[in-house]
């Protein structure tokens, strides 16, 4: 992998120029129900089974499913009903996912939700609990451990817990996560020569992300956002006469 900081670091200009004037609240978003308060125990439970499956594909559409489900079924955001329902049903469990969450694997997606139905169940407070780390590296830790979450999934969850500064600590946001879709904007923008990387040169890309930000005054959070964005709002829409990369891009579709 050959990296280009300097291409990194015009990226992130753009993006930044691009978006700056807009409001950060608004950019890559994960809603939830709107009866729901934010950064309560119940909003954060909902979040932990949210963005277990979430892998970036028509999110939209898939967090309004979300919402939708929990209206209908809220006991399968219950840890406890979760595990004393469906543990030895599961059946029942996948039919309400399939017909009604509509995710992509939807036999995986039963055994990850009964798994983090398990985990969950350990705490009677999970609100208290994330509460009681000193700092994002044990907060990174305690989701890491939780089988299920990938670097996307598991990214996420930790950058909506970080900006809902639920947590005791202040540390940074110490990496992003970056799937294949901003592999795929670096390959296309010349800041890697191949969409093929290992963990290893996966996370130090996102070092370098989060260097290049800190160069501009940028979190790492917003950064992941503006990434986000630029996939959501340009490269899925087949949108790139528009976007602000478009002039260093290698896909110009017109």
């Amino acid at each position: 992998m050959i990296v280009s900081e300097e291409k990194i670091d015009n990226l992130i200009q753009k993006i930044h120029e691009y978006y700056k004037d807009k409001d950060a609240d608004t950019l890559a978003t994960v809603d939830f129900p709107n009866e729901m308060k934010y950064k309560s125990n119940e909003w954060l439970i909902y979040i932990f089974y949210s963005c277990l499956l979430d892998y970036g594909m028509r999110s939209q559409n898939y967090h309004n499913n979300m919402i939708n489900t929990y209206h209908i079924y809220p006991q399968i955001f219950n840890p406890n009903y979760v595990i004393a329902n469906f543990n030895t049903n599961k059946e029942e469990l996948l039919s309400i996912m399939k017909n009604n969450i509509h995710p992509r694997y939807p036999n995986v997606a039963v055994d990850k939700w009964l798994n983090l139905s398990i985990e969950l169940s350990k705490y009677d407070n999970l609100l208290d609990k994330i509460k009681e780390f000193n700092n994002f590296n044990e907060l990174n830790l305690f989701v890491r451990n939780i089988n299920g979450y990938g670097q996307k999934t598991g990214g996420l969850l930790l950058r909506l817990i970080y900006e809902s500064c639920v947590c005791n600590f202040n540390d940074k946001l110490s990496y992003i996560p970056l799937d294949r879709h901003d592999i795929e904007i670096s390959y296309l923008n010349n800041i890697v020569n191949s969409q093929k990387l290992n963990r290893k040169q996966i996370e130090e890309l996102s070092s370098l992300y989060i260097e290049s930000g800190n160069k501009i005054g940028i979190d790492a959070n917003l950064v992941d956002k503006y990434l986000w964005n630029i996939g959501n709002d340009f490269c899925n829409k087949k949108n790139c006469i528009n976007c602000p990369l478009y002039d260093d891009c290698k896909t110009k579709i017109d």
